[in-house]
């Protein structure tokens, strides 16, 4: 991340929105994730197991800086 972009700002103004609207295709409550960030890494993880695989999936297939390493 850039220093004029932090990984904050990525991970709530790009991961999360676009988390939000992936999640949305499956009913209310039953896709919950966790915002992570460190100075310079940030993820949104999913707790499913399928769910976080697809979203893994669709994190790489639109370029998106979604580190799958990234833990609490």
């Amino acid at each position: 991340m850039s220093d004029s972009f932090s990984s904050s700002d990525y991970l709530y103004f790009v991961l999360v929105p676009v988390a939000e609207v992936f999640r949305s295709r499956f009913p209310e409550g039953s896709a919950p994730f966790n915002a992570i960030r460190t100075y310079s890494k940030c993820r949104v993880k999913f707790t499913g197991k399928r769910l976080e695989r697809e979203w893994q999936e669709f994190c790489k297939k639109h370029d998106l800086k979604n580190d799958p390493e990234l833990e609490y």
